[in-house]
């Protein structure tokens, strides 16, 4: 079998975690649009492809993939999701399985207001969500909201151009410099990540969920596991509600009324080499589904108290012509 990693930056750990769960009988290969991914330190193979928002990003990927015989596709940052989403079923059609859920929950997921909307379908909590600074006065004046708000952008990511307001002039001043921007009610606590999984069938599989140690640039540096039954309750009807295909990474905080959901990114996130020490193993899941394996859930098999801790690693690059 051979794998290959859209984008693979940083995330040699996946690298590792594909290559272990395959043994020796597949490979791993890497793309990415710089010569200078540290994750191609770990990769079989390693080629160079456009960025995604170049025309022929999908073309080419597909061109490589059937050159090559690849049978999974792993997209793993934000802007691919929605490209590859609309081109899942010509990669099908080839042999290729692309692991990104259909285009309405990839769309729902991306803009944070529509998973406002989408978690008030579904009866699940999140901080009170509006669009304009006229609505959120409104609100302040009706009790539905409160100082302090935040201002986001409704389709950011990492938690980039994030601001705080505690008063009108501030709200008004990080909204108008704010692209696209929403306005949530800031809630308060400790913050939690789950790691889910859905099968070929959008079925629920796993719900693993760690408490939030300490963040890096956006992203989950140090974590633990959490066998939480509160917790575990809120991710399994999350994941009910999501119709997911493979991974996806979903940021919630702990109020004092309990748990709330900040966001979701239906790929593999940030904090998921925490779930995977703790026996998530999505990566073999993935394979046993392109394999036409079944796949019985393990939601509960969290276990409590296993850590994460990440570190810097120094790369000697051997490939594309340079040296250490």
């Amino acid at each position: 079998m051979r794998i290959l990693l859209s984008s693979v930056g940083r995330r040699g750990y996946l690298v590792r975690y594909f290559k272990e769960a395959m043994g020796s009988d597949g490979q791993v290969w890497g793309v990415d649009s710089s010569p200078y991914a540290p994750g191609f330190a770990y990769c079989d193979k390693r080629e160079i492809l456009p960025g995604v928002n170049d025309q022929t990003y999908c073309e080419k990927l597909l061109s490589l993939c059937k050159n090559n015989h690849i049978d999974i596709v792993v997209p793993l940052i934000d802007p691919e999701l929605e490209v590859l989403a609309a081109k899942r079923d010509v990669f099908h059609q080839n042999g290729i399985m692309v692991v990104v859920s259909p285009m309405e929950t990839i769309a729902m997921a991306f803009d944070k207001y529509r998973t406002w909307e989408f978690a008030q379908q579904h009866g699940i909590a999140m901080p009170r969500s509006v669009l304009t600074v006229r609505e959120a006065l409104d609100d302040i004046q009706q009790g539905r909201l409160c100082w302090p708000l935040v201002v986001k952008p409704r389709k950011g990511s990492a938690s980039f151009d994030i601001t705080y307001c505690s008063d009108e002039v501030q709200l008004c001043g990080a909204y108008d410099g704010c692209a696209d921007p929403m306005i949530q009610q800031y809630a308060e606590g400790p913050e939690y990540g789950y790691d889910l999984f859905g099968d070929q069938h959008c079925r629920p599989v796993s719900v693993y969920c760690k408490k939030k140690l300490a963040m890096r640039a956006g992203e989950t540096d140090k974590a633990v596991t959490t066998s939480n039954s509160v917790m575990l309750e809120f991710g399994s009807r999350l994941l009910a509600a999501m119709n997911l295909f493979g991974p996806a990474d979903a940021d919630v905080i702990m109020t004092a009324a309990g748990p709330q959901l900040l966001e979701i990114n239906p790929r593999f996130g940030g904090g998921y080499p925490c779930s995977h020490l703790a026996g998530a193993d999505f990566c073999s899941k993935l394979i046993a589904m392109r394999e036409g394996k079944s796949l019985p859930p393990d939601i509960g098999a969290c276990p409590e108290g296993v850590y994460m801790l990440k570190q810097d690693e120094i790369i000697r690059p051997d490939w594309n012509g340079m040296k250490g």
